[in-house]
């Protein structure tokens, strides 16, 4: 009877590093600029595929902590691609958050250019992830129809998540749900606990808006086993408090 040894020199001389044991490399994180949620998760991952999930047409600082990560990108003199499904992006509040637009290349999907805001957003990453050159793209489809996102089958999902792991980028969809399911190595759920208003209290209408107390979930990740599902909080001010 063969001896272990011979056993595992006639697999490694058939199958060269069948035996192998690999341990992948800690990807290389972005910082979210939001001390909680850094402390717990350490940023958003490079080489892999983030969502960052929350119902349409609510704010629940989805959007400002999308900000903020763009804001670290391009302070490290990194380039960003944002796919804005529904042409919703606002510059302006971009450019108030620090975000150094110079280094933005901004797609503007929607409607009345030929073919659905979905198929639009799916073209246009896709040929931006084939190219590469960013640190990280970001895909807006958070005000797409949640039963159309659903009809995007698992293997398109999957591919982004193997294509981006060759490469040195962060790729990042805000979503209402978590479409990508296991293809993706984080996943945040965002809701909003509080809204601050500021002014005088016996009239309603001299109240404005002065920040929203946010909180993340986090229901999935590959760096931190099991998936941390204790909830990050955080306050994010509006620009004119």
């Amino acid at each position: 009877m063969p001896s272990i040894s011979l056993i595992r020199s006639y697999v490694e001389s058939r199958l060269p590093g069948a035996l192998f044991s690999y341990t992948p490399a800690e990807p290389e994180m972005i910082a979210t600029g939001i001390k909680s949620l850094d402390r717990t998760i350490g940023g958003i991952p490079k080489r892999g595929l983030t969502q960052i999930c929350a119902p349409a047409g609510v704010s629940t600082g989805r959007t400002t902590l999308l900000l903020s990560v763009m804001q670290k990108v391009t302070r490290r003199e990194e380039s960003c691609a944002l796919v804005d499904a529904s042409d919703c992006f606002d510059p302006a509040s971009a450019e108030a958050a620090g975000v150094d637009m110079s280094r933005l290349l901004w797609v503007r999907c929607g409607a009345g250019k030929g073919m659905p805001s979905l198929e639009q957003a799916f073209r246009a990453s896709d040929i931006i992830v084939q190219n590469g050159g960013f640190g990280l793209i970001a895909v807006d489809l958070g005000n797409i129809e949640e039963r159309l996102v659903r009809k995007v089958p698992l293997s398109t999902w999957f591919r982004f998540a193997r294509v981006v792991e060759k490469m040195p980028t962060a790729l990042v969809f805000l979503l209402s749900h978590p479409a990508a399911q296991s293809c993706s190595a984080l996943t945040l759920h965002c809701t909003v606990k509080k809204s601050l208003w500021h002014g005088c209290k016996k009239l309603s209408h001299a109240n404005f808006l002065s920040g929203l107390e946010c909180e993340f979930e986090i229901g999935r990740s590959r760096m931190r086993k099991p998936p941390q599902s204790i909830p990050q909080r955080f306050t994010a001010t509006s620009v004119w408090a």
